[in-house]
């Protein structure tokens, strides 16, 4: 009886052994909202603990502004000195909604591939490594296709995790990283986005912002975020009298550059506001 559990066990084991050499990237571990990132099955180190990095770039997309329907190469290069194997995915979301915006076309089919996971309520489509598809010492550059949204949808963030690994068949002592990059839409491609319809005042402001929209609104859903593109605030404002209403701006916001997003399930208005020291 001993000997059958042991050879059961070592069958088993065999087999985690084979599913951990035979994984592929996987989808929804990002760390975008609602997700977890790659240090749920890679431990050992935390998340951008390490000495490398996880870049995001794009040759033909000029100040991370979109225009509808434009093909733009995606660039996601994960490097740390002396990591001989590189894996990575990567999605983009609606800041309004955090569902799918735009989509992906594969262009190096060796190296990346499409893979969807449920999250929330909703598919979101991921571009990951192939097995081995990372094969490089110190870094590794995955590249692909994002075409826009067909009509401005207002600002998209783009999350990716990356991991350099250690190649020794396992998931210890690889380290993570992930990043993000907020993207807005172009000036020149404006169409549902409105921000001559949005105004903020004070603006720079200390403690709170009042936004004043110039259609009258009835529920709302506005989202503060960041130049990195963090969410920092969401919120639902129900404003049956008027146009406007105020935000608090807490002591958890630093000083700097913020956008304003608000959508009231039709239309998108978009403004830049600045936070002063309190």
């Amino acid at each position: 009886m001993k000997k059958l559990f042991t050879l059961i066990f070592i069958a088993i084991a065999g087999l985690v052994v084979a599913d951990i050499l035979n994984e592929q990237g996987q989808a929804v571990a990002t760390g975008s909202p609602g997700e977890f990132d790659c240090t749920s099955c890679h431990t050992g180190n935390s998340v951008n603990s390490g000495t490398g990095s996880i870049t995001i770039s794009s040759p033909n997309m000029p100040n991370w502004q979109y225009v509808p329907g434009q093909v733009y190469q995606i660039d996601v290069t994960v490097a740390q000195t002396g990591a001989p194997l590189f894996g990575f995915g990567f999605e983009a979301l609606r800041t309004s909604n955090n569902t799918n915006g735009g989509t992906f076309q594969i262009t190096n089919s060796a190296s990346t591939f499409l893979k969807t996971g449920f999250i929330n309520g909703s598919n979101r489509t991921n571009v990951v490594h192939k097995k081995n598809g990372g094969l490089s010492n110190d870094l590794h550059t995955f590249s692909f296709n994002w075409t826009a949204p067909a009509t401005n949808i207002g600002n998209i963030i783009f999350y990716s995790a990356g991991n350099a690994a250690n190649n020794q068949g396992d998931t210890l002592g690889d380290f993570i990283y992930k990043t993000q990059q907020l993207i807005t839409p172009s000036i020149t491609g404006l169409n549902e986005i409105k921000t001559s319809a949005i105004a903020i005042y004070p603006n720079p402001a200390t403690d709170f912002i009042n936004v004043t929209l110039t259609e009258s609104q009835t529920e709302i859903s506005y989202s503060i975020i960041d130049l990195s593109g963090k969410i920092v605030d969401q919120g639902k404002t129900f404003n049956t009298l008027g146009k406007s209403f105020s935000v608090n701006l807490s002591e958890t916001f630093k000083e700097g550059i913020y956008f304003i997003e608000v959508n009231n399930g039709v239309d998108h208005y978009i403004q830049k506001f600045v936070k002063l020291k309190n």
